[in-house]
């Protein structure tokens, strides 16, 4: 789970006219099914998933994509609790919290006695730039602020928004992951620690890219309250974490769909 937060925005609030949305919330559910590159191969499992997502006059809190789903037919939102302020007419900045829940390895026997990867918040900052009417490119950096190991990641890449009707919209992205080398060592990595616990050998990597991830989503809006969404996310996990023993799967998929109800 990933939920977002930030502080109210005061004239970055103004800049974005949120008072429009003021007091607003949805809350819905998702199915996903898809896979992993950690751990021991195997089928995809299928979960339900609850998201929310409420906005209290300048302060906003959502989890997962329910902040995009809030403003079908608005301005796009941050994950979690965020605020957000447009620096010029096509670049606008973000910056939220979000909650990292970490991953235990005791279910897993490939994985069994390594230790655990601690929850932790992160702290984001994204920038977007309009590069015309349908496409626009994003770069973020989020950090580990509770110092439990999980580092900082990078991420950039592309989006194409295709307005199918005033009510549906297609959305395309391309994009690459990077860590540095705290961010590596915890997820990729074999400390001696781990090594001693599972007998494994030690595997040790430096900071460089993670991951390179393409997606296909949509957003229907079904009256003025309900809006069905879905989509089709892969990865493809590259350098010396695609070398790693604990990776048990190179290229991974997640199919979405699901619903959500919005206050107005």
């Amino acid at each position: 789970m990933s939920a977002a937060v930030l502080l109210p925005g005061g004239v970055w609030a103004q800049e974005r006219s949120i008072g429009s949305q003021e007091d607003d919330f949805l809350i819905g559910a998702s199915v996903v099914s898809g896979n992993a590159h950690v751990g021991t191969p195997q089928g995809s499992t299928t979960d339900l998933k609850p998201l929310w997502a409420f906005q209290l006059g300048p302060l906003r809190v959502s989890r997962s994509r329910a902040s995009a789903l809030m403003s079908v037919g608005r301005e796009a939102l941050e994950t979690g609790l965020s605020t957000e302020f447009k620096a010029t007419e096509n670049v606008s900045l973000s910056a939220s919290l979000r909650l990292d829940n970490g991953r235990s390895f005791d279910s897993d026997p490939l994985l069994r006695g390594l230790p655990d990867i601690g929850t932790t918040v992160r702290a984001r900052l994204s920038a977007r730039r309009a590069l015309g009417p349908r496409w626009s490119w994003s770069m973020n950096t989020d950090h580990d602020l509770l110092g439990r190991k999980g580092g900082l990641r990078l991420g950039t890449g592309v989006n194409y928004a295709y307005p199918y009707s005033d009510d549906t919209q297609w959305d395309f992205s391309l994009g690459t992951g990077l860590g540095n080398a705290r961010y590596m060592q915890t997820h990729y990595g074999i400390s001696l620690k781990g090594a001693q616990a599972t007998g494994r050998d030690t595997y040790q990597l430096s900071g460089g890219l993670e991951n390179l991830r393409t997606g296909i989503n949509f957003s229907t809006a079904l009256g003025d309250r309900w809006v069905a969404f879905g989509g089709l996310e892969m990865s493809r996990i590259l350098g010396r974490a695609a070398r790693s023993p604990l990776v048990g799967r190179l290229a991974t998929h997640s199919v979405t769909i699901g619903i959500a109800y919005r206050s107005r």
